[in-house]
């Protein structure tokens, strides 16, 4: 349950890392089992699945766009980047290391894993929202200032949102407890995070689709219904009368997008050099200074756009058929994580979720979980 626990503990443990650059417990825990897993394997993995080799050709990409930069980056700025690709290529090690056998025990208990964290984190968020529901301290650290929110462990509802809704489709499929059903989809309520309710929406509608259930159909339509209720006796409740704007931050997020795309333009082909974003930012003249410092800096707020601007198109491509080839095989046999990814593209296009790691390694264990 280690691996729990670490999904758990989401952004409360942060350990600084070169320049801008931080580690989380979940990042320490999946590198100290690749190394297990190495041991147990002797270093003797299987022929890698399509999406593996898909992956790996993406990082070299992701390298060589660090490589041939256009910024002018010192050596710690080198050295965070790079770090963070090292953080993306041991996620895939872990879970080609499961498909080769290692960390068998891990391998059997892959649900009850991904349940256990889901559940956790959306308890740990309700408490959050009764007990401290005002997050604005937290704007020093480079924070959003979250008010009746539920962001979890995570400081994000958004990201958190999309958490609840990957534990809601596992919940949902396996049909486990209701307890955690309704707890998980009350926290998932109460992020009030319109990208993730419009996940839940997609995932939600394509696993029923996938098996052919109208039940579910219509359950995720009377879902979301609720979900849209909540939304709007929170605007009217909260929002409005505290005049909270939830129309700024479609407007950051648009202008997110245009940097992403300005970015873009620098450099198309091999990129600005992955999770140079940020130094990219500053060097391009494409945020002020205050911006910058926040954590809302390392990346867009839309992957692909993220991926486009830090390694070109070259990137692009290779990270779309890593995408491709997993949801390929998860649409013959998978069907929960087809629905996840459905949903978690279009989510993306909102928040920068597909790599955020959290996400990424349930992704991972996804795939990677033995079919029964």
């Amino acid at each position: 349950m280690i691996l729990a626990l670490a999904i758990i503990t989401g952004q409360l443990v942060r350990i600084p890392v070169g320049t801008n650059g931080r580690l989380i417990l979940l990042d320490i825990v999946v590198a100290f089992l690749c190394l297990l897993g190495l041991f147990q394997s002797k270093f003797k993995l299987i022929k890698p699945p399509l999406f593996i080799k898909g992956a790996t050709v993406f990082i070299t990409v992701c390298c060589l766009s660090l490589i041939f930069t256009p910024l002018h980056l010192n050596f710690s700025q080198y050295l965070t980047a790079f770090l963070y690709i090292i953080r993306f290529s041991l996620y895939i090690l872990f879970g080609w290391l499961l498909l080769s056998g290692a960390l068998i025990p891990l391998r059997k208990n892959i649900n009850e894993v991904l349940l256990f964290s889901g559940v956790g984190l959306a308890v740990l968020g309700l408490l959050q929202f009764i007990f401290l529901p005002d997050l604005r301290f937290l704007v020093p650290g480079g924070w959003d200032p979250h008010y009746f929110r539920t962001v979890s462990t995570f400081l994000d509802p958004n990201f958190a949102g999309a958490f609840f809704v990957l534990t809601l489709l596992l919940l949902l499929s396996l049909r486990r407890s209701n307890f955690g059903i309704i707890i998980t989809y009350i926290a998932l309520l109460t992020t009030f995070s319109r990208s993730s309710y419009l996940m839940f929406l997609v995932s939600g509608l394509t696993l029923a689709f996938l098996k052919k259930s109208r039940s579910l159909f219509f359950k995720t339509l009377i879902l979301l219904c609720f979900l849209l209720v909540g939304f709007q006796i929170y605007t009217k409740l909260v929002s409005q009368p505290r005049n909270i704007d939830r129309e700024k931050s479609a407007s950051f997020r648009l202008n997110t997008w245009q940097q992403g795309w300005a970015m873009f333009q620098k450099s198309p082909f091999f990129g600005v050099g992955y999770n140079a974003y940020r130094y990219a930012l500053k060097e391009f003249n494409l945020g002020d200074e205050q911006f910058i410092q926040t954590h809302g800096a390392s990346a867009n707020d839309s992957s692909l756009l993220f991926v486009a601007a830090t390694s070109g198109i070259i990137g692009l491509l290779s990270y779309l058929f890593f995408l491709f080839t997993l949801i390929k095989e998860a649409w013959k046999q998978n069907f929960i994580l087809a629905s996840a990814l459905s949903g978690l593209i279009v989510h993306s296009f909102f928040a920068n979720s597909l790599f955020y790691p959290p996400i990424l390694a349930w992704i991972m264990l996804s795939a990677v979980s033995p079919k029964k």
